[in-house]
């Protein structure tokens, strides 16, 4: 289901993500870890190229049970004050159109944990530490 892969291919779509430590705010007024954009629509049948590049300094990941997706993003390197990003890269092909939810299944965000917080569609919370791939 994911791999690692060299260049796109002109068939091949491409969705950028990013990891960003503590920019959201939540509604406790703090900042949490999140991924940006959250969500994103690929193609049925299509493979597509994610790249995540990580600002954070600790590891995260992209879990969608519903894909036997779980891709472990790299953490970057913390030089001083900065964290230096690391891009971790995979190839995914979603056959069936549906929308599928994922979630990071790390331990992250901080002391607080709240972007990790189980809600009542479980591990993660949208927008931060969980979103959907929507597959058209």
């Amino acid at each position: 289901m994911a791999g690692p892969v060299g260049r796109a291919s002109a068939e091949e779509q491409a969705v950028t993500l990013y990891i960003l430590p503590g920019a959201l705010p939540g509604p406790d007024g703090k900042g949490h870890d999140s991924f940006v954009p959250s969500s994103f629509v690929v193609k049925a049948g299509a493979p597509a190229r994610l790249t995540v590049i990580s600002y954070d300094d600790g590891e995260h990941s992209i879990t969608a049970p519903a894909l036997n997706l779980n891709l472990t993003i790299k953490g970057g390197t913390k030089v001083g004050s900065k964290v230096q990003p690391a891009t971790t890269t995979a190839t995914i092909t979603v056959a069936k159109p549906g929308t599928y939810r994922w979630y990071c299944a790390l331990q992250c965000d901080g002391p607080s944990h709240w972007a990790m917080d189980q809600g009542n569609a479980g591990q993660g919370k949208e927008g931060y530490m969980a979103g959907f791939i929507v597959v058209m």
